[in-house]
């Protein structure tokens, strides 16, 4: 625990004695500097500490006891010819160390709505991360599902038929073909749900699992829309945590589903590069673009790709026009605290 820790959660009681202790010593500077020096500076240290630690109303009974402290003090030993210009004097001292703890109670306010503000915050990103987290752990459960249980029903599903059809083609049955139609249909349903899978669940996307995943997503796009895709890495890109890959991931392959449902390209590329200290990921595409509005609207595909930049301390950017195609880039620093694991 640091000093200032220390002296916030101390009791009410010493912070009491304290400022008492403060007020009287600064009291008997008073009366041995007499009138001659001012203690108007050392006055204000016990009234900020009460205000500060108890409350302002605290804060005005030191301000009190402080006028009255000067005011006993100098009482016999003042400049002042009338005594009712003492009492104005003594009234000015109390009337500016009143002031001084409605500052210092404005100022604690202050730190205080601060505090709350950011603790809200900090709550409100803790609860989006875990939303975020649980919504990845829920992809990651489907994807090793389709993997690891539709994957080989499928597979012995086609070779129960293949049998079947080798079987009938042996006997000479006219069925044979409906057999072979049945086991080539089963080929494309296990290839569609491996597909499926590896984009929900990427097999490994920290280390150079991310350029491979990445490659892979590539692939599948081109196979199944019809588009030329294609994947570049520029240096040898690695990453230690798997989630920082996740995330870059997801952005890459939101980007690519948009290019592919809503911009009618024709080629899209995606681009890894690193320098010393950042990582960026390109998505380019030619399509039809979009206008400023669009680029800059709050749909839940740009949201969710906005979201994953800012957790890993970057910055999306979407640069496009009007038929002349869209460009997504992510910038992250390189050295930015890794995101937490997910269970």
């Amino acid at each position: 625990m640091t000093v200032r820790e220390a002296l916030r959660y101390q009791p009410k009681s010493l912070v009491l004695v304290e400022s008492l202790g403060l007020l009287g010593l600064t009291g008997w500077a008073d009366y041995l500097t007499g009138s001659e020096w001012s203690c108007f500076a050392p006055y204000a240290i016990p009234i900020v500490l009460v205000t500060w630690n108890l409350s302002r109303g605290m804060g005005f009974l030191f301000a009190t006891l402080c006028a009255a402290s000067y005011c006993l003090t100098d009482w016999r030993d003042n400049p002042y010819q009338h005594r009712w210009a003492f009492a104005l004097a003594v009234a000015g001292w109390w009337f500016y160390f009143s002031v001084l703890a409605v500052a210092v109670a404005s100022i604690k306010v202050r730190r205080e709505l601060d505090r709350a503000r950011i603790e809200a915050l900090e709550r409100a990103r803790a609860l989006e991360d875990q939303i975020g987290q649980s919504s990845e752990r829920e992809r990651q459960r489907i994807g090793r599902d389709l993997h690891d249980s539709l994957g080989p029903h499928l597979a012995a599903t086609r070779y129960a038929a293949t049998l079947l059809a080798n079987e009938l083609r042996q006997r000479g049955q006219p069925e044979a073909a409906k057999a072979d139609e049945i086991s080539n249909l089963t080929a494309e349903a296990a290839t569609l749900a491996r597909d499926l899978a590896h984009a929900i669940f990427p097999v490994q996307t920290d280390g150079a699992g991310l350029a491979v995943a990445l490659d892979e997503l590539s692939r599948t796009t081109s196979r199944l829309a019809g588009l030329s895709v294609s994947f570049y890495e520029t240096s040898n890109f690695s990453l230690e945590n798997p989630v920082k890959g996740m995330h870059l991931y997801r952005i890459a392959q939101e980007a690519v589903n948009n290019a592919v449902k809503h911009a009618a390209a024709k080629k899209i590329t995606i681009a890894l590069n690193q320098s010393e200290d950042s990582l960026r990921l390109t998505i380019a595409e030619d399509g039809k673009g979009m206008n400023a509005s669009a680029s800059d609207s709050h749909g839940m595909g740009l949201d969710s790709m906005r979201y994953r930049a800012r957790v890993l301390g970057g910055e999306l950017k979407i640069e496009s026009n009007p038929g002349e195609g869209t460009i997504v880039s992510c910038q992250i620093p390189k050295h930015f605290p890794q995101p937490e694991r997910s269970a």
